[in-house]
Formats: structure tokens, C-alpha cells, sequence
């Protein structure tokens, strides 16, 4: 079974802020709450409530985390289905008091959010190692720069008979809990309580146009393939709402010399019979470029590992600490011999007699 990205599965990246991977937190378990599903959906909601929780207890205490980014996932496995008391009474009062089954409440004056945007942005193995900055271009819904998102044409309005200028309703909706009653945004203005008198030509009265948009991107060292990064804000824009967010799956390029675990490095070293045998010192490769002399004992093995602390890869989240590079010792046997390597040969099989 694959292991599990807990900042994958709660949508945050790892360079999150805790109060950040908080909020998502609690966003997720609000939408997988199983009182909130169907019946026929209520098995897959109650799964995916005991991998966010299951995520959520390690990424939300401080010290399980930076265990956690130091390629250790054997500590959280233990205790993983406990959950936090604190947020999960939260996440109980907002769903009974907040109206979350269906709306934000007014009170709170909180927006709607856009759409979240997912793309995918391959880079090289030493750009995700010490990281770098990225600009790429991506398609989104932006706000209409004619109207400045409002959708009129000259800044004239007129109240939303539909909600009396509130720019929220109150409804009630059956739950399993019984009838609860909420508020949710107005779908004629979108919460704006007014509506244009005469839509912008250029939106149409939407606000909002789609566009292609260069965002800036800084990859943090450390980075590894199929990770996701958050990008708060740089997703779809919404009439009377907050932007949505931006998921960047990083693919990354192979390295030619190198292979990466974790945060360790493992590459290979040819060396001869006679460097085997008498030992020395040869010249490696090491990250981010560059090389470096290694002494080499006497009578060394082909499959002996040497290991360089403190040339692999960066922590996340903490890029004064490295992995470690791990050199595999291959002795390489010549195919052709000259006359005289093959007489030295025959000597030393003698002496081996």
C-alpha cells in the first residue's frame, strides 16, 4: 500500500503555517462529517473523516510534524485515530450553529470562496532538492478590470428584491439532526445586497473574466516528486467572494548520477582491482554540483556502502539540516587485458595459490 501524504490529504503544502493546516483541517472535516452524507455515500464519507483526522494528528502537533518531515512515519502511527477535542467541538458548533450545512453564516461575514485550481509543474532534481522560483501560466477566472468586479457599467445599483438588500436568506433545511435553520448567501446578488442597473458590457454583468495569468511560484528545498504545493489565493476568482487557492503537483526529472530517498542520496563509485586492493583516494560527485575527494580503505568490497553525512537533500521546512549521500562501491572487472596486465594477473594468481 502507498504511504499516505497527510499535507496532501488535508490540502496544504509543507511550508504551510499550523494555523493554516488548522483551518483546512477543520474545512475538510466540516465536508466529510458523516452526519452530513447521504446514505449511499455514507461508508466512503466516514473514510475519508478517519484519514483527515488520522492526517491532521500528526500535522497539527508540532513536534509529530517535524518528525514527520524528517522521513519518519513510524511515530504516527500510534494513537492516529485519536481526535483533537478542541476542533472537533468547533467543527460541531459550526455545524449546528453556523449554518454549514448549506451556507456560511452572516454573522461570521465570512465570503464565498472560488474555485480551487490543480496543475501539474515539472522541474529539474536540484531545483526540488535547494529549491527555486517558478513563473508559470495558467488559465483562471480573474475580476473584470472594466467594472472592477461589481458587473455594472457605471457603478449604478439597485437593491436585491430577492433578499431586501441583506444579501443573505434564511432557510431551514431538513438534517439528521432535525430541521435546522441557516443563512446563506442570496443567489440573485450573489451577497452583494444590490444589484447592477446596467451590467458591464465587458463581463456582462458577471465581474469576472477568464484570462491567462502569470503567478510567481517559490518551490522551498527539499521538495519531492508528486508533492502538492497550496498557493493561497491564485485559484478562480468569484463575483463578491475571495479567490480560491492553487494545488501545484510537483513532478520531478530524474537525475542522472543521483537517486533520492527521503532525504538521502545514493549514487554509485567504480573503482578498480588495484584502488580495491590498495586503497587511496578518488574524486566523487556530490550535490548541488561539483565534486569531492574520499579516501578509499585498503581491501574494500564491491557492495561496501560509504556514507557522507550531510550531502543529501535539505529538510523541509528546516534547510540547515541535509540527509545524507550514500556511495555503492562497485569493483569493475576489465573485459580486455593488454599482455602485460594479463601477465601481472597470472603472477598474482600464483601468489593467491
Amino acid at each position: 500500500m502507498a504511504k499516505k501524504d497527510y499535507y496532501e490529504t488535508l490540502g496544504v503544502s509543507r511550508t504551510d503555517s499550523s494555523e493554516t493546516i488548522k483551518k483546512n483541517y477543520k474545512k475538510l472535516a466540516l465536508k466529510f462529517h458523516p452526519d452530513k452524507a447521504s446514505d449511499d455515500k455514507k461508508k466512503e464519507y466516514e473514510e475519508s473523516f478517519k484519514e483527515i483526522n488520522e492526517a491532521y494528528s500528526t500535522l497539527g502537533d508540532e513536534a509529530k510534524r517535524k518528525r514527520y518531515d524528517l522521513g519518519e512515519p513510524s511515530q504516527f502511527n500510534q494513537g492516529s485515530s485519536r481526535q483533537h477535542s478542541g476542533d472537533l467541538s468547533d467543527i460541531l458548533r459550526d455545524l449546528f450553529m453556523n449554518g454549514s450545512f448549506g451556507g456560511q453564516s452572516s454573522d461570521q461575514g465570512d465570503s464565498e470562496n472560488g474555485e480551487d485550481l490543480r496543475y501539474e509543474l515539472t522541474i529539474d532534481f536540484n531545483e526540488a532538492a535547494f529549491g527555486c522560483e517558478k513563473e508559470i501560466l495558467i488559465r483562471k477566472d480573474i475580476s473584470c478590470t472594466a467594472c472592477g468586479g461589481s458587473g455594472a457599467e457605471d457603478e449604478q445599483f439597485k437593491t436585491c428584491q430577492k433578499c431586501n438588500g441583506q444579501g443573505r436568506l434564511k432557510v431551514s433545511m431538513r438534517t439528521p439532526f432535525g430541521i435546522i435553520g441557516q443563512t446563506i448567501r442570496c443567489d440573485s446578488c450573489l451577497g452583494a445586497g444590490q444589484i447592477a442597473e446596467n451590467k458591464c458590457l465587458h463581463c456582462r454583468g458577471h465581474g469576472i473574466l477568464s484570462s491567462k495569468e502569470k503567478t510567481k511560484i517559490r518551490i522551498p528545498a527539499g521538495i519531492d516528486n508528486d508533492q502538492t504545493l497550496r498557493v493561497p489565493g491564485a485559484g478562480n476568482a468569484i463575483k463578491n467572494g475571495s479567490e480560491g487557492d492553487l494545488y501545484l503537483t510537483v513532478r520531478v526529472r530524474p537525475h542522472k548520477m543521483f537517486k533520492r530517498e527521503g532525504f538521502n542520496v545514493y549514487t554509485e563509485l567504480s573503482i578498480s582491482f588495484s584502488q580495491a586492493a590498495l586503497g587511496g583516494e578518488v574524486t566523487i560527485p556530490i550535490l548541488p554540483s561539483g565534486e569531492i575527494k574520499i579516501k578509499i580503505e585498503k581491501g574494500i568490497e564491491s557492495g561496501n556502502i560509504l556514507r557522507l553525512k550531510g550531502r543529501g537533500i535539505p529538510f523541509v521546512n528546516d534547510s540547515r539540516h541535509r540527509g545524507d549521500q550514500f556511495v555503492n562501491i562497485k569493483i569493475k572487472t576489465p573485459k580486455k587485458l593488454s599482455k602485460a596486465q594479463m601477465h601481472l594477473f597470472e603472477e598474482l594468481a600464483k601468489l593467491d595459490e
